[in-house]
């Protein structure tokens, strides 16, 4: 699933394209996509663009007339760019035209990805947003050893809880915990002062490392032109149970915490 850093590099790319365009018409391939289903092309032709913003996963295009596209790439889901008359990409389910012959499009192979519009000044109440946490790439550390002080459960599922803070998933949520030198399994609780600021510390820097490289490509990730990011060739423990630990030669272990598959350096990582 894109993470803050993919949905990150999503952004910074596609804003200086649709910053201040136009939606000149919208074509629906995958209705199950978009909500809601009636009026959703009507009240999107002819919309100018104001502006985008990030909230942690969730790409916000805000529009003139009080309206705001929301968008949730969930498990595949990307965003790309082709002039109308180039071929398709693969897997076109929403198409936005744009000015110039430009198309937008969202791309989805398994079609769980969302097309939300909803008035403007509605967007905080919205279900998919109203329980979002602070950001996990601006929130202050005061702010988050305070709300990190009220959890009791164990460190990986709390960092995974998009109420708690958003934009935290499998992937950075196990390099977070091994740049912090903390057990993914330890539960909150047992965590000193130190290893609570080291955490912030190493969420801010494991992020920011995701965005550097342009996200982590496995399977469906890719940038508006479809070039793969370059974080999957930085990454320190994910996806690499059972082989050795790239500080100190351990095998790294592996197990499942919250239906999640999580790995640890048994040596690192105390």
């Amino acid at each position: 699933m894109p993470e803050l850093p993919e949905v990150e590099t999503t952004l910074r790319a596609v804003a200086p394209i649709l910053s201040k365009n136009l939606i000149r018409d919208v074509e629906v391939l995958r209705k199950n996509m978009i909500g809601p289903k009636k009026g959703f092309i009507e009240d999107l032709r002819g919309r100018s663009i104001l502006s985008l913003e990030r909230r942690g996963k969730y790409l916000l295009v805000h529009l003139q007339k009080d309206l705001t596209l929301i968008l949730h790439l969930k498990m595949s889901g990307r965003l790309g760019l082709r002039k109308k008359h180039e071929p398709p990409l693969t897997y076109e389910r929403i198409r936005f035209h744009l000015k110039d012959d430009q198309l937008l499009i969202f791309n989805d192979p398994r079609t769980l990805g969302r097309a939300l519009l909803v008035p403007t000044k509605d967007i905080d109440q919205h279900p998919s947003l109203k329980k979002l946490g602070p950001d996990a790439l601006t929130i202050s550390e005061t702010d988050f050893l305070k709300r990190l002080g009220k959890k009791k459960g164990i460190l990986k599922s709390v960092l995974l809880d998009q109420t708690f803070v958003a934009g935290i998933g499998n992937i950075y949520a196990d390099e977070s915990c091994f740049v912090a030198g903390i057990d993914p399994r330890r539960r909150v609780a047992t965590l000193t002062k130190s290893e609570r600021k080291a955490l912030y510390k190493a969420i801010r820097k494991t992020l920011q490392k995701g965005i550097r490289n342009m996200g982590t490509s496995f399977s469906d990730f890719a940038d508006l032109f479809g070039k793969p990011g370059k974080n999957q060739k930085k990454l320190f423990v994910y996806g690499r149970g059972g082989k050795p630990c790239l500080t100190c030669e351990t095998t790294l272990k592996r197990t499942t915490i919250g239906q999640r598959g999580t790995v640890w350096c048994p040596h690192c990582q105390s």
